[in-house]
This record gives C-alpha cells, sequence and structure tokens, in this order.
C-alpha cells in the first residue's frame, strides 16, 4: 500500500463536512497525526484525489494574504477544497437544500450541483453520443426553474431522479440524458 494512502484518508476525512483551504487541511492533518508530512507529498495526494473527483476546488480563501491590499500573486495556500458528494443520497440532500431559507445554504448547494452537472455534461460529451444544446450552467438554471415550478408531488418524483442521474449509480448516466433532454424540450 503506498505510503501516501493514509494521507489521502486523512485528508477525506479532515474535508468531510467543511470546505478547507489548503494550508487549514495541512495544519490539521499535521497536528492530528504529529507527522511532519511533506508539502510534495501532500500535493501529490491532493492532486490525486481532485484528479479522481473525491474532491473540487470550492473556494480561494483571501485571508492568507493578511490584510495585503495589492494582491500580485496567487498563493496555493488559499485554495479552498471540498469533498465531491456523488451518492444518490448525498445529492437528493444537496437537492433539497437548494429549497433552504439559509441564502449561504443555498449558494453552496447551487456551485457543488453545479459543478456535478458540469461533470455529467462532460461524461456524456466524451461518450460522444448526445449534443448538448445547452451549456451545463443553462440545462443546470432550466432544469431547477422547471423542478420550482412543480407541484410537491412531481417536485419529490422529479427530485429523486435527478438525484440518482447525477450520482454514479449503475444506469445514472442514461437517466441524466433522459432527462437533460425532456428539460431542454421544456424551453
Amino acid at each position: 500500500m503506498p505510503k501516501n494512502y493514509n494521507l489521502r484518508r486523512l485528508i477525506l476525512e479532515v474535508l468531510e463536512g467543511n470546505e478547507l483551504s489548503k494550508k487549514r487541511i495541512l495544519e490539521v492533518i499535521r497536528s492530528r497525526s504529529g507527522v511532519g508530512t511533506s508539502d510534495k507529498t501532500f500535493n501529490e495526494s491532493l492532486m490525486s484525489l481532485l484528479r479522481e473527483g473525491e474532491i473540487y476546488i470550492a473556494d480561494y480563501d483571501f485571508t492568507i494574504y493578511d490584510g495585503v491590499k495589492r494582491i500580485q500573486s496567487i498563493r496555493p495556500d488559499g485554495i479552498v477544497f471540498g469533498v465531491s458528494r456523488m451518492d444518490f443520497v448525498e445529492i437528493e440532500t444537496v437537492l433539497k437544500q437548494m429549497e433552504s431559507n439559509d441564502h449561504e445554504e443555498v449558494y453552496r448547494a447551487s456551485k457543488n450541483l453545479k459543478r456535478i452537472f458540469r461533470r455529467k455534461i462532460d461524461e456524456i460529451q466524451k461518450e460522444g453520443n448526445m449534443a448538448m444544446d445547452m451549456g451545463a450552467d443553462s440545462l443546470f438554471n432550466q432544469t431547477i426553474f422547471y423542478m420550482n415550478s412543480l407541484g410537491e408531488e412531481p417536485k419529490r418524483n422529479l427530485r429523486n431522479k435527478l438525484a440518482w442521474s447525477l450520482s454514479n449509480n449503475k444506469g445514472s448516466l442514461e437517466l441524466f440524458k433522459s432527462i437533460a433532454s425532456f428539460v431542454e424540450s421544456q424551453d
């Protein structure tokens, strides 16, 4: 087993339920494990998790500049990561968060769902057997608009199907294509 396997697992544990900057993740891991993880090994683990879709880039933490007004470089320590949600139940939860009264929760859920939509559309385009008439953001916006225009029962049914289609479950890509085609036809 590679020595950075445990580091990857630790990164996922630290990010569970959180979105943290690279700097903060490394601080937490070093304090928990008591081991001086090298920057190279840490960066390699982060990049592997990012490439595999286990984590995503959520934001940028400008507090790392500590009061500097004129920022002329991008420091990687400020990149904020989160754990990707690709399970049916987790995606359904994110879809339900879109109906929250908390504007911050809706914003985070929206960003997360748009990222998942983009990933699914990229997957369809790599397959090359379906032309998408609109981009991921447009499809996302139109889908949410359509879903919000429905009554409670049809909305719940569409939310369940959408959650399944956005997951990694078997048959999810075909269901996503069907939903995308249907939503596009409602225009």
